[in-house]
This record gives C-alpha cells, sequence and structure tokens, in this order.
C-alpha cells in the first residue's frame, strides 16, 4: 500500500484553498454524484478530503494517515475530518458535533502493548484537523453533506498536562483488558473470545468514573474516542474563543477533586454574603433582588478564575464537568428541579444509521443526544444549604442577611456526580422510549391544564393553557418541561406533529438529584 507523502507547506496550500468552499465546491471526482443514492453515512467529509483535496483513495490501515516533510523531519501525521456545529448557549460559538473516533481499542491484545507503542497514541501524537460546518440539526443523508463548508484546519498536538490525561486514560482501557483476558485463560478460539466479549460489556461501564478525555464507543467491538467536551476545547482554541485558564496545574481529574476538597477545607460553613464579601462580588441587583449566578461567581472566584461562569473555564469544558448550584434545605432535603438540555425533535424520528464501512443498523438509544447527554458530562454540584430557621437575629446582622435572601446559604462543599450506567440505561432510556413512541406513533396530544375546581387554566393573555402529554416529574425522575414566560400561543414557537408548544427540555427532579447525591460522598 503506498505511503501518502507531502511536503508541510503543500498541505497548507491546499487547505487555505479550499477554507470557506462547500464540500461540493471541493469535489472534483463527482464523488457527491457515486453517493447520491446513499442513505445517512458518517465519514463523507473525511473521504472526500482524502480524495479531492489530498488524491488518494480511502483506506483502513491503523498507521497515521499521512507523511509529512517538515524541514530535515518526516512526521506521522494522522487525518480528522471533524464536524463543528453553532451552540445555542451562552453564545453563538463553534462546537463539537460528536465525539472523535480515533482506533479500535482491540481487547484481546491490548494488554500486550504500550502507550507509547499503541495505535491510540500514534493516531493522537500528532494530527491534521479538519473542521467543516455542520449545517443541519439533525442528521443528514451523505448527498445533503455537499452544503456543507469548510471552516478551518490545524496541525494539533497535545500539551504535556494532555498527554499526561491521555496516558492514564489508555493505562485505565488496558488495565481492564488485562484483567478481563486474565480471568479466562486457555486457548484464543472462538468460543475464548465470546467469553471476553460478555465480560467486557458486563463491566466496561466502570471506565467512565475513571477516564478524562476518552470514552469507548457504546458497542462492541468498542472504538477509543475523544469525548465531545475536549473536541469543543481544541475547537475553542482553535477558533480564538479564548476560555479562561486558571492558575495551576489541572492534568486529570482528580486534580480539580483535589482543588475542591482544598477549598472545601478553607469555605466550608461560610455564608454567601460573607464569601461574596471577601471576593468583592455584588449580590444585589440595582431593583434590590438577589442576581441568579452568584454562587456560580463566588465558586469561580474560589479556583482563582475571573469569568461569571465556570463553563467559561477551560478544564471544566475539557473534562465535560457542567457547574450546578445545589441548595438543599437545613435538613438535607429537596432541591429545585434541574433544567437540562433542549429537545432535537428532528433526531427523535430518525431510525437508521449507516456505519464507517457502510452497513446499515437501526438507530438506537446510545446513538442518541440523551445518551451522550447523561454519559459524556458529570455535574460538579456546588452544595448550599438554606439556613436553619432558628439562627439568632445578631448572626442575621452579622452578615447583613435580608429577609428570605440567599446571603443566608451556607456553602457546603462539592460533590462530583457521574449518572450510573442503571440510571441511564432505566430512567433515561424510559423518557426517550416514551417520547419516541408518542412522536412517531401519532401519540403525542396537547392537553388542557386545569384547576382544582376543574375549570380550564386562562392565561394573562386570555389563551387557555395548555401542554403536550409529555413524561412529567410524576412519571419520571427525568422528564419534559416547556420553558418560557408562560403557555400563551405567542410563546409557542416549537412545533411537534402541529402541535405548537413552548421550546421543550429535559429536567431532572430535584428529589432524583438529592438521591444520586445521598450516594456520593464529597470531594
Amino acid at each position: 500500500m503506498p505511503e501518502h507523502i507531502y511536503d508541510k507547506s503543500d498541505l497548507i496550500n491546499r487547505f487555505e484553498h479550499i477554507l470557506g468552499l462547500t464540500l461540493e465546491e471541493i469535489d472534483n471526482k463527482n464523488y457527491f454524484d457515486r453517493i447520491k443514492e446513499c442513505s445517512l453515512q458518517k465519514g463523507v467529509a473525511g473521504s472526500l478530503i482524502e480524495q479531492c483535496v489530498l488524491g488518494y483513495e480511502p483506506d483502513s490501515k491503523q498507521e497515521a494517515d499521512l507523511i509529512v516533510c517538515d524541514g530535515e523531519e518526516e512526521i506521522r501525521i494522522e487525518l480528522k475530518t471533524t464536524g463543528i456545529v453553532i451552540s445555542e448557549k451562552p453564545t453563538k460559538h463553534f462546537v463539537a458535533k460528536e465525539p472523535m473516533s480515533i482506533t479500535a481499542v482491540g481487547i484481546y491484545d491490548l494488554a500486550e502493548q504500550t502507550f507509547e507503542t499503541s495505535h491510540f497514541w500514534e493516531k493522537l501524537n500528532h494530527m491534521l484537523i479538519v473542521y467543516y460546518q455542520y449545517m443541519a440539526d439533525y442528521p443528514v443523508e451523505a448527498y445533503d453533506y455537499r452544503v456543507f463548508p469548510i471552516k478551518g484546519y490545524e496541525f494539533h498536538e497535545f500539551d504535556e498536562l494532555e498527554v499526561e490525561a491521555l496516558r492514564q486514560d489508555w493505562e485505565n482501557v488496558r488495565f481492564l483488558a488485562e484483567r478481563i483476558v486474565n480471568h479466562h485463560p486457555g486457548e484464543r478460539n472462538k468460543e475464548w473470545r465470546e467469553k471476553v466479549k460478555q465480560e467486557y460489556i458486563d463491566t466496561h461501564g466502570e471506565l467512565r468514573k475513571v477516564l478524562n478525555y476518552i470514552d469507548l464507543a457504546p458497542k462492541f467491538p468498542p472504538r477509543f474516542r475523544l469525548k465531545k467536551p475536549i473536541v469543543t476545547s481544541i475547537i475553542a482554541r482553535h477558533f480564538g474563543y479564548g476560555l479562561e485558564q486558571l492558575p495551576g496545574r489541572y492534568s486529570t481529574i482528580s486534580d480539580i477533586d483535589k482543588k475542591c476538597k482544598e477549598l472545601t477545607e478553607r469555605y466550608s460553613g461560610e455564608l454567601i454574603g460573607s464569601l461574596a464579601r471577601r471576593f468583592n462580588i455584588s449580590i444585589v441587583s440595582e431593583k434590590g433582588i438577589d442576581k441568579k449566578g452568584v454562587a456560580e461567581n463566588i465558586v469561580t472566584a474560589m479556583f482563582g478564575g475571573a469569568s461569571k461562569k465556570i463553563n467559561q473555564i477551560e478544564i471544566f469544558e475539557k473534562f465535560g464537568l457542567i457547574a450546578k448550584t445545589i441548595v438543599m434545605t437545613a435538613a438535607g432535603g429537596r432541591t429545585e428541579d434541574m433544567k437540562l438540555f433542549h429537545v432535537n425533535f428532528n433526531e427523535i424520528t430518525l431510525q437508521e444509521m449507516i456505519e464507517d464501512d457502510g452497513t446499515v443498523r437501526e438507530f438506537v438509544f446510545e446513538d442518541s443526544e440523551f445518551y451522550s447527554y447523561f454519559a459524556d458530562h458529570e455535574m460538579l454540584c456546588i452544595v448550599f444549604q438554606e439556613p436553619d430557621l432558628t439562627m439568632v437575629e445578631s448572626q442575621k446582622r452579622d452578615y447583613f442577611i435580608r429577609p428570605n435572601s440567599l446571603s443566608a446559604n451556607k456553602f457546603v462543599g462539592f460533590k462530583r456526580l457521574l449518572f450510573s450506567d442503571d440510571f441511564i440505561d432505566k430512567t433515561v432510556r424510559r423518557l426517550w422510549e416514551d417520547l419516541r413512541d408518542k412522536v412517531m406513533n401519532n401519540k403525542l396530544a396537547d392537553v388542557v391544564q386545569h384547576n382544582a375546581d376543574g375549570s380550564p387554566k386562562i392565561n394573562k393573555s386570555g389563551d387557555i393553557s395548555s401542554a403536550p402529554n409529555f413524561m412529567k416529574s410524576k412519571d419520571n425522575n427525568v422528564f419534559m418541561r416547556g420553558s418560557g414566560v408562560d403557555s400563551s400561543l405567542i410563546h409557542k414557537t416549537e412545533c411537534v406533529n402541529g402541535i405548537r408548544m413552548l421550546p421543550q427540555y429535559v429536567w431532572i427532579k430535584g428529589t432524583a438529584i438529592i438521591d444520586e447525591l445521598n450516594n456520593t460522598e464529597y470531594l
């Protein structure tokens, strides 16, 4: 098989000339004519780049794709073409469309490799990443990729701290593979492989607790993937979004855990009013009411940051940590329901996918945004507690606490909440399946809301209040809820099966959060 050898300056020239062009405008080999009859397909953009920009046919070799000459040096570089989309919030920036597939895991022989000689590291050591903008909010057929533009490219190398985290991730996967293989001594025949496969399927979920930047695709045979959050972090740096760098060294998520423990020892027991004064943070708006997000402002200041939001800090973006403020009652009881993400109804009705090798398979729960949100992210829960109503008046005066003010809430500490495989497979899956059933089988209905006396509720606008019959909090710990000023028609900007509704979000019940946190130790 011939090597793909290029001069680096030649590659730069080739990619500079395609910036801003659509894939169709790059197509000089009638590529899209050949795939016009295909259904959904991954790898469309990458195959086109290989054939029409670099001039070679795709292959299945495990070695890095290119040999790049840079002066006297020859470097093996892996070509990665990845989709980017524009995020909804907090600002309209490019983010990763999906995790970045790296290479097959090789469960059967991974224990015999080292990190430095692994296919995993060969693929990640030096990369040429080409970014194209995915211009649809739902999966499209291969032919429709033709309108997607090339937005950028970079020769990417991970820094020292990132390499340390990747090494730890790979070693954790290798350790699991070695343990599984050692459980099954004997001849490596078909029966042996089936036993190893089954044990991997039964135990691989434990890796989610220890992996920093990677995960394994949820099927067998597994593949190494860079998680969406770390890919989004790479994208942010390339496009100059300037996420804040914190002082200190954070190579793995355990380093964040250590910092959280240190901050808890230093500040636990202090009230928000006291912490706000300590960090010179205004807690009250010009209208004399508590500002939203003050607790998060305080926590970023604890870490030595200046940003108002934790998601504006790079290390939290990299590790897929979503900061959530949790306020418990004085008795450690119920917190508010938590809003998570907007539902993409176009994905809900998707039925088939086509793999890289062209095989068609059913679109399943593990392919969905519902699964990836809960599997790819962890909640960094910043726990506060409401005051005991018996707090003496002198203590209230000392902290300048107004009646019913969040200034009285006490900082308790941090918990890192990783949703269990059982929670995802049962509770989250139940909502996803119910939602698909209602939308795809015409069971969706707009239900009039009633007052206690049985009369229809009327909005301030005079409209009768109604809502779709999605799962509510009484039905499931993960549920659907619309988000808007009220349920009047003017705010019902989403339409599903002809039914107008508020934009729909996935929520998790407050009591369920408390239950999960009660099973999680403070950092």
